[in-house]
């Protein structure tokens, strides 16, 4: 319970044998799915940033009729495939649980 002379305290509710806490900011729920958002704009930003060049010149190409060096093609598509490296490293910064297990993946077993 909160009086208005009072700082702000944590509230504890049960409900159905659960257990929720609450701050006078965001709920744990509402800050999870503000990062979740964060991860997803992030990994849909680096996938549209690996594999736009790639598509472009695939479209554009046969349209002008211009002539992109294969060095260029190759680049591109290799940047579009780098996006499969990228993906771990941003699972890792952003969720725990993924984080913990790649480490224990890694790490020397003893």
């Amino acid at each position: 319970v909160k009086d208005e002379g009072q700082q702000p305290q944590m509230v504890f509710t049960v409900r159905h044998a659960t257990v929720t806490f609450q701050t006078d900011g965001d709920t744990w729920r509402e800050q999870k799915e503000k990062k979740a958002a964060l991860m997803v704009g992030i990994l849909i930003g680096v996938f549209v940033l690996c594999w736009i060049p790639f598509f472009i010149t695939e479209l554009i190409v046969p349209l002008c009729s211009c002539d992109i060096p294969p060095v260029w093609k190759s680049i591109f598509l290799w940047l579009g495939y780098s996006n499969s490296f990228f993906n771990p490293l941003i699972y890792t910064a952003f969720n725990k649980n993924y984080n913990n297990a790649l480490r224990n993946l890694f790490s020397r077993q003893r």
